[in-house]
């Protein structure tokens, strides 16, 4: 019986190598979506090949370096729908024939119109109004959507964390700006989970944001592993 005990036991070892080879074989490997969030710093470094080779591309506004360093592809675009910008696109007669507006997936626009209910007390009529405060999002939606293009408004939820993120525990008047890359990247983490890799991101801009703040954030994930900070040289 010990002999026979033996024998099967030099059997099972014999053979367990070719089941793991087997079970490999058969089993399909699971493997995380590569996610590009690509900013628009000025650079001259050819990331093309890198940010192609995603499984989605995520680009902001006038999309720097599209069709040359950083790239050709866009699957999602973010764009600022609040103030003088959003109103220059929808005065532009050839900005439904731009690249990334006429290939990208998904159209976001960042600011939800809820956020001005938000701040104490909300914004009067007259202030929604004013040419920097205006939020575009409706007729953002009207002139994409008879365009075919697929708009999603970003919650309301997200722009809160971004506020955080910049030291508001909720909107204010007069406050700095939450920067569209921050809330393109918290929409990034909670629909893709991370880790995200970020391209073109100077933190260097407008100064009506607060760009020390933004970057820490960004470090901060990096160190925890859910993006991944590609330098601009």
């Amino acid at each position: 019986a010990g002999r026979t005990s033996a024998w099967n036991l030099a059997r099972a070892a014999s053979l367990l190598p070719r089941a793991i080879a087997c079970n490999r074989k058969t089993r399909p490997v699971m493997t995380q979506p590569s996610i590009s969030l690509v900013g628009n710093a000025p650079h001259e470094r050819d990331r093309s090949a890198a940010i192609d080779a995603s499984d989605s591309v995520i680009r902001i506004n006038n999309c720097f370096g599209l069709g040359g360093v950083n790239g050709s592809r866009t699957t999602h675009l973010f764009l600022i729908n609040c103030g003088g910008q959003m109103r220059e696109w929808l005065d532009d007669p050839d900005f439904l024939a731009r690249p990334a507006v006429a290939q990208a997936d998904e159209i976001l626009l960042p600011i939800h119109p809820q956020k001005d209910d938000l701040i104490e007390p909300p914004l009067n009529e007259a202030e929604r109004k004013a040419p920097d405060a205006r939020n575009w999002a409706p007729e953002a939606e009207a002139m994409l959507r008879a365009n075919d293009r697929t708009v999603t408004r970003v919650g309301v939820d997200i722009f809160l964390r971004a506020c955080g993120v910049i030291g508001y525990t909720r909107p204010q008047r007069d406050m700095s700006a939450p920067s569209t890359g921050l809330i393109a990247l918290l929409w990034a983490l909670e629909t893709f989970g991370g880790p995200i890799d970020v391209y073109g991101f100077g933190f260097d801009g407008w100064d009506g944001h607060r760009w020390n703040r933004e970057r820490a954030f960004f470090e901060t994930m990096q160190d925890e592993g859910r993006a991944r900070l590609h330098p601009l040289t």
